[in-house]
Parts: structure tokens; sequence; C-alpha cells
């Protein structure tokens, strides 16, 4: 079932672009290769330049009453949160909360460094990178402004089903 549920979904280009979040809870978004470009030989301290798409969603999701707030690796250090929150303000947000924490009121993470797993399964969503022919072609289908679909590869989630599936037995084998 869980496979036949990820073989294919059809995205349309306003959902991949702006996904709809209920306005009870909070949005957590990376600062670093997410919202902000992650620029290698670079001072620490510094925060590269928006990424665009990222930019627009999260002025999205303010300018329709959705809770955003920056999940960084750089909270609780004063000096880095200043310039988190200028940073902010001079690309049009206002100064958002910053947390590395999750609780119970997160609604979802943007990550470049996450990965999706099916819930209560263990299955990953992404199991391989895209290739480089993939990544093309989804940044063809956002420029011309048509749906993407995206296809999840069948073999790999059997094989790594099968395998969380024997895992459970083992343990519960050994805990029995």
């Amino acid at each position: 079932m869980i496979l036949r549920m990820l073989e294919t979904q059809r995205i349309s280009q306003e959902a991949l672009k702006y996904p709809n979040y209920s306005r009870r809870g909070w949005i957590g978004v990376d600062l670093d290769g997410t919202l902000a470009k992650c620029e290698t030989n670079m001072n620490p301290n510094h925060i590269g330049a928006p990424v665009p798409l990222m930019l627009k969603r999260v002025r999205y999701w303010i300018k329709t009453g959705r809770t955003v707030k920056i999940f960084t690796a750089r909270a609780g250090d004063f000096h880095d949160e200043i310039n988190i929150h200028q940073w902010c303000v001079r690309h049009g947000l206002p100064e958002l909360e910053i947390t590395n924490r999750k609780d119970h009121q997160m609604l979802a993470l943007w990550d470049d460094r996450a990965v999706g797993v099916v819930k209560n399964i263990g299955v990953s969503i992404l199991p391989t990178p895209m290739t480089l022919w993939q990544s093309f072609r989804l940044r063809l289908l956002l420029l011309l402004g048509s749906s993407a679909v995206m296809k999840v590869d069948h073999r790999h989630l059997q094989v790594q089903f099968h395998a969380a599936q024997e895992a459970t037995r083992v343990i519960l084998e050994c805990d029995g």
C-alpha cells in the first residue's frame, strides 16, 4: 500500500512553491543552504545571499498568516542572532524567531540536509539523490510553469521496506 501511495506524486507548480500549512503551529526554515546560500570558504559569521524561491515562499507564508521560524545551529549565539535579524530585515522579512529546537507545534522543517521519511515506517521518501538529468528536468519544468511529476524508485523502496520489516521482526524476536 505504501509503495503504491508513493509510486507517483503529481504536484502542481503552485503546491511545489507554496505548500498550504495550517495557521496553527509554525514552519521551520533552515538558514544556511536553504534560505541563504551557503558559500564555502567564507567567514562563519557571514550569511550568504538569499535563495530567491525560499525567500518568496517565506514571504508568502508570513503574508498569509503562518508563523515561520529560522531553524539553525546558530541559535543561542547573541551575535549570530543579531546578524540573522539584520539579514532578515535587509531582505524584506520581519525579525523572525530563531531556534534550534523542535516542538509539537512545528508543522514542517525546510532544510537542505534533512531526509524525509514515511511516518511511522522509516522508509525514506527520496531514497536516492537526483541525477543531473532529473535536476535539469525539474528546473525546466519550474521555468515553464507546468506541473512536475516526481517518481520514486520502486526497487529501492521495496528493499528498504523489506529491510525495515525484517529488522522489526528481529527486534521483536529478541525482546520476546
